[in-house]
């Protein structure tokens, strides 16, 4: 926070060192005083309240097509972003997207995830193995969090890269994904495009052999699903599992290691969920209110002028509905900045809600599931996350964690 906010102003910027640190206070001041903040920094509204954020999320007067955004600048032709722009589910009529939605949603169903639960287990018992019996300061995120998720994806999707290691894979995922940041810099997007091009590549080679040979994934279900007489394309399916690749990684990767370190800061719960596994999924909420989002989250654009709470919103600003304001509101959640995995946490909104809820929501929650109840057979007691050795990378005005360093101890 800046000394400004400090001394009274709520004035701040996204890249102030002390927010990157902890968002909370200003947050908290935020709901209570202005809760439709103008950011002049990027000429955008921020809104902090649980209730403004639900109802934000599909107010018809705004989208989620980022065209619309006043700043907006099109992307060159053939490129993913350019693709997203036009064709992607927040570019259609809303009659196009629910058919789309259904379509895709069809094979991320609970039951539907449920089938893969073993699969799921498989793959990250595969990476916690060798990081059982470790000493000394262990890389969560690059040994265990960030592979994990897009081999998950790729079983579900059918997609391998051949010849390519999964760590290459997902790092080649997560450079995708960073390009769909609105503040990033011109070199981000075309790192993220040339990614994109082997990633679609990919994508495309598993379609051609599954028209040939279907299997037991979502590429053969998506080549003859249909809703009524809408059915998918060849291009959309390459298109949007390949965004399901990319995106499916960063979310998760992100969420995966926030439960750890979240667990880690709290080692009194961790021990209780360590010797009572029943309580691993709603710790995996807990974890997500608390921690997740912080002080951004899901952008909105003005359709056309209106007033919101005593603010004027212009055609084509931004406004930013923050996860994390959102998720320590006291009006929703009692005590919001205690960890407590008792709450009920039934009505959070890391995955959105509606006609925008996320659709890979229930494989997310089986994944981070899964992700926690193995790092509680390999984290010994004592562990805890060397802050101080934490990489960090700026994605515009926004950063991220580039690694999870914690401390194993000697295996005394």
């Amino acid at each position: 926070m800046t000394a400004a906010a400090t001394e009274g102003s709520l004035d701040f910027r996204f890249d102030s060192p002390e927010l990157k640190k902890s968002p909370w206070a200003l947050l908290n001041r935020l709901r209570e005083e202005d809760p439709v903040h103008y950011v002049e920094q990027m000429d955008c509204w921020l809104v902090t309240r649980y209730d403004d954020v639900y109802e934000l999320f599909n107010d018809p007067r705004v989208t989620g097509d980022r065209r619309v955004w006043k700043y907006y600048q099109r992307p060159k032709e053939g490129s993913l972003f350019r693709w997203v722009d036009d064709y992607g589910l927040m570019a259609l009529d809303r009659k196009t997207q629910a058919m789309q939605r259904r379509l895709i949603g069809g094979g991320l169903t609970p039951r539907g995830v449920s089938t893969i639960d073993q699969k799921i287990k498989e793959v990250v018992d595969h990476f916690a193995k060798p990081l059982h019996g470790r000493t000394g300061i262990v890389d969560l995120m690059g040994e265990f969090t960030t592979p994990i998720p897009v081999v998950v994806v790729g079983h579900i999707t059918g997609v391998a890269a051949p010849g390519v290691d999964d760590r290459r894979f997902s790092q080649l995922a997560q450079e995708v994904i960073r390009g769909f940041f609105n503040y990033v810099d011109e070199e981000v997007r075309e790192r993220a495009d040339e990614n994109y091009v082997q990633l679609s590549a990919w994508v495309r080679e598993t379609v051609e052999a599954r028209k040939r040979e279907p299997k037991d994934d979502l590429i053969s279900y998506l080549l003859t699903a249909k809703d009524g007489d809408f059915q998918l394309d060849e291009e959309s399916i390459v298109a949007q599992v390949s965004a399901m690749l990319a995106a499916g990684t960063e979310t998760t990767t992100s969420g995966g290691t926030l439960c750890i370190t979240t667990l880690l800061d709290h080692p009194e719960t961790l021990e209780r969920v360590r010797a009572n596994r029943s309580l691993v999924p709603q710790a995996v909420l807990e974890c997500l209110r608390f921690a997740f989002g912080g002080l951004g989250g899901t952008q909105r654009y003005a359709l056309d002028d209106f007033e919101y709470h005593g603010r004027k919103i212009q055609k084509g600003q931004a406004l930013m509905l923050s996860g994390g304001g959102a998720n320590r509101d006291p009006s929703v959640y009692d005590d919001p900045d205690t960890f407590d995995i008792d709450r009920d946490n039934s009505g959070i909104l890391v995955f959105g809600r509606g006609q925008h809820y996320c659709l890979g929501a229930n494989l997310a929650k089986a994944e981070l599931g899964a992700i926690m109840d193995a790092a509680l057979d390999f984290l010994p007691p004592g562990a805890h996350v060397v802050k101080e050795l934490i990489e960090t990378e700026s994605l515009g005005t926004f950063e991220r964690n580039k690694s999870c360093p914690v401390d194993f101890g000697d295996g005394r």
